[in-house]
This record gives C-alpha cells, structure tokens and sequence, in this order.
C-alpha cells in the first residue's frame, strides 16, 4: 500500500498587515497567524490576498520567520512565488524552505503569455531547481494564462510536485480536476474559487484556499469537517454563509479594492489595522462604513487568537 503524503484541508491566503508607514505590523501578523491555527487552519503567505507583489523581498522573508515561529508546528505553512523573474523565484523558493515553510506555491511568471510547453517547462525548471515540496498555482485573474489540465498531469508526475491550487471557476474544470487527480495519493488538489469549494470537497478535492477565511476561519474548518463525513446538506449551508461573508469585501470590487476592504473587515475584528501597499488605496469613509455595517450583519463568532 501506498502511504498518502497529500496535503489536505483548508489554507488560508493570509492577508499582510502593515502599519500606517507601510512597514510589516509584526504584532498584527502574529495575531492573523494565531486566529487561523487555533481554528486549525493552515497559513498561507505571499498569495494574492496577501499582496504578495506588492511587498519588498526583506519584507517577505521577514513574513515568513514570524508564521512559522507563530504556527509553531500547529499547522502547515506555506509560501507563494510570484515572480517574473524566474531566477528570482528560484532563489526565493530555496530561502522559504530554508526558513521552515512546508511548500511553496507557485504562479506563472506573467509578463509574457506562455504557450502550454512554456508553462510545463518553467515549472518543471522551478521544482527541479528549488527542489523542496512545490504546489502549481493557477489563477488566470492575475496571470491572464490558464495552465491546461494535461500541462498539470504531465507535472504531477515530477515527485516534488505534490499539489494543485486551481482558482478558475469555468464550467466542467472541477470536475475534470477531481477526475484526473482525486485518486493521486501523493498529489493534492485545493480549490481556489472559493464559492465553489462544496462541490470541489464533494466531487473528491483535498482541500481550499478561501481568502474570506482571513475573517472567518471557523466557519471553513467546520465546511470542511462537514465533507469528511458526508454531511453535505451542512457543507452546503455553511458555504452559504461563508459567500456572504466574501460579498463582504468582494461584491462589486475589483480584486485590489476588495483586498482593501478585507482589511476593514480585519481592523474591526481587532487583527490588524486598514493599510495597503502602493499601487493600492485604502477605503474612503464611505466604503469602509458599508463594509462595517455589512460585517456586523452577519454576526460572526468572536475572534480567537493564541
């Protein structure tokens, strides 16, 4: 028999705090840190959601020190790798893993569009050169390229290849996802478009990757306690309650203006404060005063944080 080394369960894109000046918030991280592992939910770092290309190279390596010393071996960390420059990436990745993360995952470099052998070859340079345990990343909001699903399965082959984070919601992808990998014991397949992660758990992924569980991490671990015992009417009504958490911060936003309206939403929980990096702009008045009345609706569950 096969021992399984999937990753599994729900992995938060961890948003960055910063202060006012712009530095990284230290404090601020290790409460974000802390809110998610209590609730038994692993950290992301450097996605999207955290601003990744946005932050200073010393800045993200710092970011990473304090989640793994914060998460302390209570969950799983991870890092993502962004960047053009292939060799950038490749020296990036080396230095996450040194400092303890358990994967790094990697988008496409973007400034060019990549044809299918292109993108093969690029992450097959990236995972043979950083060599330690390295997840795809697909997110055509930001990239502009989708990675075709045969690209992903040549890729699985490679042993430290050992996941997928797939964040495009277009008809029939899921489930042609579930079918090629869902029976790969030692490749993991994560849900990135988060309304969609019911049917992912239920069509047989691994695991998600929502960004409203910055706010609510509870709620997604009981989603996903929910699958693994088949209680998919619960699953269903928790992901009801989580999308409206996300129409939160996301509902008629672009992807930069809901980043800045989820740290509303996390300074009025008391887990860090409202600022974005350049070329962002925080809320006006007006938007953050939506977003806090739209958030005290809900009615969410104290923030816990140790």
């Amino acid at each position: 028999m096969v021992k399984s080394t999937k990753h599994r369960g729900v992995i938060v894109p961890m948003a960055t705090p910063f202060t006012s000046s712009g530095v990284l918030d230290q404090p601020a991280a290790e409460r974000l840190v802390a809110h998610l592992a209590t609730n038994d939910i692993g950290v992301f770092v450097l996605g999207t959601t955290g601003e990744a290309a946005s932050i200073a190279p010393a800045c993200r390596a710092r970011l990473i020190e304090i989640a793994v010393k914060t998460a302390a071996g209570r969950v799983p960390v991870y890092a993502g790798l962004s960047d053009n420059c292939v060799a950038s990436s490749i020296e990036a990745g080396r230095n996450w893993l040194r400092l303890g993360v358990d994967a790094v995952v990697a988008t496409l470099p973007s400034y060019y569009l990549l044809n299918p052998a292109e993108m093969q070859a690029c992450y097959e340079l990236l995972a043979r050169e950083i060599k330690g345990a390295f997840i795809l990343y697909n997110i055509p909001s930001t990239t502009r390229m989708s990675i075709p699903l045969d690209v992903v399965q040549r890729l699985s082959e490679i042993p430290n290849i050992v996941g997928f984070k797939d964040s495009e919601n277009v008809p029939g992808r899921l489930e042609k996802t579930a079918e090629l990998f869902s029976k790969n014991p030692n490749f993991s397949i994560f849900m990135g478009a988060a309304v969609l992660s019911a049917q992912a758990l239920r069509a047989g992924f691994d695991g998600l990757v929502p960004s409203s569980g910055n706010i609510a991490p509870a709620l997604w671990r009981d989603l996903f306690n929910a699958s693994l015992e088949s209680r998919w009417e619960q699953a269903e009504e928790l992901q009801r309650r989580a999308d409206a958490v996300a129409r939160v911060f996301q509902r008629d936003r672009s992807l930069g203006q809901s980043l800045a309206a989820l740290k509303v939403c996390l300074e009025t929980l008391g887990l860090c404060g409202p600022a974005v990096l350049p070329p962002l702009l925080p809320l006006d008045e007006a938007g953050r005063a939506t977003v806090q009345r739209e958030l005290a609706a809900l009615d969410l569950a104290p923030v816990s944080a140790r």
